[in-house]
């Protein structure tokens, strides 16, 4: 072969090559965020927030797909089984660092066997009752739930409400009736309207019914007030010593992710997560916390999955 067929051969097999790599650069197709808790919460919104910002960042639609179920468990079975191609999304709560301790149906057996990509902020889950309930602290409604002839009735949705409440009932010497909920959308009507007496919830789930004076929020779980709520003590100022749940948003992908989808969609995280669109939601919802990396999302979620052990451990918690 002539050296003017070798150069035209080269160009050829080089057009070609970069044909097929246009062709298959990632993502070429719409990407699936799933969301293991119902529509309409908090959680879901700040889901939906990150899947337009993801979409304007990776050219790409991003569909966030609701797998409600097993406390969070369908969703995240779901997630686990896809393939690692970038292409399925978790858009985990941190209570999914803690379902297999707490449940031996858990589909995972670590948070840790799917592949970290980055964490926004949490929820912060507090107490709130019915404005019925005569009760204004903590201490009170401890008081009136120990008095109460029958069981009040707890509306829960995940497992980290399950353990803030624990928390609760555990030190001040109460227990409350758990009613289980596919989330806080489906939870709300029955609490607002007293058919519940209390229910731990994401700030941003009870927070308009707070201000209008149809919840009372008692304490949150957080190490010191929040500025957007001053008057709501932690739970630590109201005699529960349990050290602050860790809350956070994480995006994962099934296991063995490639290294190099994993920081594409890292990084189009962090892009989206600086523009004025998803602050703007973010404080709304009152979801705070920074934005992490991959290898700090992985200690954060040993972290959580730690501290849920460590509950059930020392509680004998179990959501089967």
């Amino acid at each position: 072969m002539n050296r003017w067929n070798t150069g035209l051969v080269a160009g050829v097999l080089a057009l070609l090559t970069a044909s097929v790599a246009a062709q298959t650069a990632y993502p070429n197709k719409p990407i699936r965020l799933i969301v293991p808790i119902a529509a309409g919460g908090p959680s879901d919104a700040a889901a939906r927030a990150l899947a337009r910002g993801l979409a304007a960042r990776l050219g790409q639609q991003v569909v966030v797909d609701n797998r409600p179920g097993a406390n969070t468990g369908i969703g995240a079975g779901a997630a686990l089984n896809a393939d690692p191609d970038g292409y399925t999304l978790l858009f985990a709560l941190a209570s999914n660092a803690g379902l297999p301790s707490l449940s031996k149906t858990s589909p995972y057996k670590s948070i840790t066997d799917f592949s970290p990509v980055a964490t926004i902020g949490g929820n912060t889950q507090c107490l709130v009752v019915p404005s019925s309930v005569p009760a204004k602290t903590l201490v009170e409604f401890a008081t009136h739930a120990k008095a109460s002839p029958q069981p009040l009735m707890r509306g829960a949705n995940n497992v980290s409400e399950d353990m803030v409440a624990g928390q609760i009932t555990s030190a001040l010497g109460f227990t409350l009736e758990r009613v289980p909920y596919k989330g806080a959308p489906q939870l709300l009507p029955d609490l607002l309207e007293g058919r519940l007496q209390a229910a731990v919830l994401p700030i941003g789930a009870s927070i308009s019914h707070v201000r209008s004076g149809r919840l009372v929020m008692l304490g949150c779980s957080v190490a010191e007030r929040m500025a957007a709520l001053p008057t709501v003590p932690t739970l630590a100022e109201s005699g529960v010593s349990a050290v602050p749940l860790i809350t956070a948003h994480f995006v994962l992908g099934p296991p063995r992710m490639p290294a190099e989808i994993v920081e594409r969609l890292a990084t189009a995280v962090r892009q989206a997560a600086v523009t004025a669109e998803f602050k703007q939601e973010m404080d709304r919802l009152l979801i705070v916390g920074p934005v992490r990396s991959p290898a700090e999302t992985r200690q954060l979620l040993l972290q959580a999955e730690a501290q849920y052990a460590q509950y059930v451990r020392e509680t004998g918690a179990s959501i089967d």
